[in-house]
């Protein structure tokens, strides 16, 4: 089916599903919300990501458990091709949140055009443009800087081709949804671990004295993961957050100024990192320091931060690090394809109402054997809870907190891309 023929079909069906009714996944509670990725994109007023390092596969009508992306009754498949445009170098993070897309794309049958945004905003709105005229069946865009790519994305969907977001959010209130974690749950969680290895490592101490090691200054994201930790710091009489160092997401910067700051003031209890470069960049200062201890030793600096990896979770597993809170990253393009899909096939009753909770019993993302794992098999992206984020819904995925008892787990990206 040709490109302009596909655009009528899924026209007439959507003017047709919309009016009739489809499902709505059951659910209940949920608030509004932050969101953000790891890819160095600008996500808007309320996304973003921290400069460091999904959809549906059709479905029966009842549920979001289908077997595939294709129709049943011998027709062509309503998604055959989707443009993905996004920030794709940047460190192992950024290749399973990608790979991970071509991947699903692969197992359902969907031709995947990926387009390197080259951090380049007018090249993101070119690609997106480009999908739009070529009458593609949908995109998916990781957002490289909001207030560009709005029109664009807004021309796609005048022109009936759904747009899904990942990662990093667009402010275009008018997408079927935006699919990612919260930076400011993630850097609250990040703050009630490192408050948990305190009280083990230092239970007798009145006041714990911490750093709050942070991303860019202005950068949303590192606003977000930088205001959840101190916000749950603030609850806690116990504990003093010395300073806040600007890492600027980079490892060489976080472990100098770090470095600096500890030789010429003090040494603390513990050290928050707001993502994977930053905290990797402390564990070379406090090395360099003589001052890294591992886990139960008495001079132990207690360390948390935002993102596993590669790197990050065998410094976990031997005790270097206590905890990190990682995202579900190759999930999120497969949620939001999975989604697409179905919003094609079926209509806009299929988005789950913003309120509502998502749990792997209602939805389906069929696994497939890649890097010699079964990725998708443990939905570690759930619940996912369905808040309203720049007038959209946002499928809030959960969070995954690596310790030692966890660190080698298959399902953990960084234990997969870094193989």
């Amino acid at each position: 089916m040709s490109g302009n023929n596909r655009q009528v079909a899924r026209r007439r069906f959507l003017t047709l599903a919309g009016a009739a009714g489809t499902v709505a996944l059951a659910g209940c509670g949920g608030d509004g919300g932050d969101g953000g990725g790891s890819d160095g994109s600008d996500g808007g007023d309320d996304g973003g990501s921290d400069g460091g390092d999904g959809g549906s596969d059709g479905g029966d009508g009842d549920d979001m458990d289908g077997d595939d992306g294709g129709s049943t009754d011998g027709e062509s498949p309503a998604v055959e091709q989707v443009g993905y445009t996004s920030y794709v170098r940047g460190g192992s993070w950024i290749t399973a949140y990608v790979e991970a897309a071509q991947f699903y794309a692969e197992d359902r049958g969907i031709d995947l055009d990926v387009r390197p945004n080259q951090q380049d905003a007018s090249k993101q709105v070119q690609d997106i443009r480009d999908f739009t005229n070529q009458g593609y069946d949908g995109i998916i865009v990781g957002v490289w800087q909001t207030g560009a790519a709005e029109g664009a994305i807004g021309d796609a969907l005048d022109a009936d081709i759904p747009v899904f977001a990942t990662n990093a959010d667009t402010s275009n209130p008018d997408i079927p949804m935006y699919v990612g974690f919260s930076n400011y749950d993630g850097g609250a969680s990040c703050a009630e671990q490192m408050i948990r290895f305190l009280e083990e490592q230092r239970s007798g101490q009145d006041p714990w004295q911490v750093l709050n090691v942070r991303g860019i200054q202005g950068n949303q994201s590192a606003n977000q993961r930088s205001q959840g930790f101190l916000d749950v710091m603030a609850e806690e009489d116990r504990v003093e957050v010395l300073t806040t160092i600007n890492g600027e997401y980079a490892r060489d910067v976080a472990q100098n100024k770090v470095q600096q700051w500890v030789n010429n003031n003090q040494r603390p209890d513990g050290i928050y990192s707001g993502n994977l470069s930053m905290g990797l960049g402390v564990v070379s200062a406090l090395d360099n320091l003589g001052e890294l201890y591992q886990r139960g030793e008495d001079e132990h600096i207690v360390l948390t931060q935002m993102d596993g990896s590669p790197e990050v979770n065998p410094a976990v597993a031997d005790g270097t690090i206590d905890a990190a809170v990682d995202q579900p990253n190759y999930f999120y393009n497969p949620i939001a394809m999975r989604y697409l899909i179905d919003y094609v096939e079926q209509g806009p009753e299929v988005i789950p109402e913003v309120g509502s909770t998502v749990t792997s019993d209602d939805l389906t993302i069929e696994s497939g054997m890649h890097k010699g794992v079964e990725m998708w098999s443990e939905p570690i992206w759930e619940p996912g809870e369905i808040r309203e984020q720049n007038g959209h819904p946002w499928f809030r995925t959960n969070s995954i907190v690596i310790t030692e008892e966890n660190a080698d787990e298959p399902f953990l990206w960084g234990n997969v891309w870094g193989q």
